[in-house]
């Protein structure tokens, strides 16, 4: 189990500067047992959501940090009901590789529809 709060959340301004706030989030939140490279991937993950839900989503954005059972939860929430998809993109494409991104370094990923908006997650293990 986690050494410090299972669960965390934060509001996001709904601009770039989001994606260095979520980073400073996560970094304060993660125990431990979750330090080394499972914090660089995290970073790296809550960065390509945050960015993601700042560029295609709605405000308002939110962060969430969840620790269980060894597994390392990121979410990211946007107030947009259109849910992202993974897609081929051309390899010489300035855009559209965060999901295949997120994919590839987690464990497990999903959206989850809200009320208002949606949540991305993803999983991390050591």
């Amino acid at each position: 189990m986690c050494s410090r709060t299972p669960a965390a959340d934060v509001d996001l301004p709904a601009d770039l500067s989001a994606a260095r706030h979520g980073r400073a989030f996560v970094r304060a939140q993660v125990c431990p047992e979750h330090s080394g490279d499972v914090l660089d991937r995290a970073l790296l993950v809550v960065s390509e959501l945050i960015v993601n839900a700042v560029e295609h989503g709605q405000p308002p954005v939110r962060a969430r940090v969840a620790c269980r059972d060894g597994v390392l939860r990121l979410e990211v929430s946007d107030g947009s009901p259109q849910l992202p998809r993974q897609r081929t993109v051309d390899t010489s494409a300035e855009s559209g590789r965060g999901v295949g991104l997120v994919a590839t370094i987690c464990a497990d990923w999903g959206v989850r529809e809200e009320e208002a908006g949606k949540t991305v997650w993803c999983d991390l293990t050591a």
